[in-house]
């Protein structure tokens, strides 16, 4: 019997010792990277947020709120929110955005759980896949509405899409409305603002939906067959909100990745604004 020679053996372990610690290394810097491209995301929309004036007063009065409101009922805690929350009072600087970037029409700010960011749209759904606010690159992203969609948020069905980020950001913590027991009840609300106008908007269903789902259409007018389009929106909940909605109602829906290459989207109503 041949016997395999020690040099060789020895040969053959440093040359896996060498792959497995290259290994390790390309492993550490990609984290490394993935953790510099959070931080850098998260950091650009932070300093933006400063053309939201008066934000920080209204946010901490909002929170107390929402304390106060966790000891009523149910269906009493969403009527105390809104009352709570001053939406109105809050100002956008947008001559500031758009001398950044002049795709920003709009800001998107939920009452409650952080959710505050500008909107954008560009030519096409790719543009700000991957590109900020700012114009700089980063796996963030925008919040960006649908390029088929009008930039006035006056069409009955608009589309916003944003990455469901690890740390939560952008639209990353719009899956706790699936996952997490009374997060609808506590975030209710969420409110656009744009150079001209400011909607409020009521939360009415949620679900997870096919990357070409047919909850992708729009160009609808205030007739039966989008009647017919909110009424499946509803059934499909994966919760009943007894929220009312119809063929006048103008509706925002929020879009995210989801698991398995599939979607989740959040259906929002306007109920006011000014």
């Amino acid at each position: 019997m041949m016997k395999r020679s020690e040099f060789g053996n020895s040969k053959r372990g440093r040359f896996k010792t060498f792959v497995g610690l290259l290994l390790v290394i390309v492993a550490v810097w990609r984290l490394f990277c993935i953790g510099m491209d959070y931080r850098e995301g998260e950091e650009t929309y932070r300093k933006l947020e400063q053309a939201v004036s008066i934000h920080s007063e209204i946010r901490k009065e909002s929170v107390q709120a929402e304390d106060t409101a966790d000891t009523q009922e149910t269906q009493d805690r969403g009527q105390a929110e809104k009352a709570a929350f001053d939406f109105s009072s809050i100002e956008i600087d947008f001559s500031y955005l758009q001398s950044l970037n002049e795709d920003i029409i709009g800001w998107l700010l939920f009452d409650y759980n952080g959710i505050s960011y500008p909107v954008l749209q560009g030519e096409d759904n790719r543009e700000y896949l991957y590109t900020m606010a700012d114009k700089t690159e980063n796996h963030a992203g925008s919040i960006f509405m649908d390029s088929l969609c009008g930039p006035d948020f006056e069409d009955m069905h608009t589309i916003l899409y944003g990455h469901n980020r690890k740390d939560l950001t952008m639209f990353g913590k719009l899956k706790k409305y699936g996952a997490q027991a009374g997060y609808y009840e506590k975030n209710r609300y969420f409110t656009i603002y744009t150079p001209k106008n400011i909607f409020r908007y009521e939360i009415f269903a949620w679900y997870e939906a096919a990357e070409d789902d047919k909850v992708y259409q729009v160009g609808f007018s205030a007739d039966a067959a989008f009647e017919d389009f909110t009424t499946q929106m509803k059934k499909r909940s994966f919760q009943n909100t007894q929220a009312d909605v119809g063929r006048k109602d103008k509706i925002v829906t929020l879009s995210t990745c989801s698991a398995m290459g599939r979607r989740f989207v959040v259906h929002g109503k306007r109920i006011g604004g000014e």
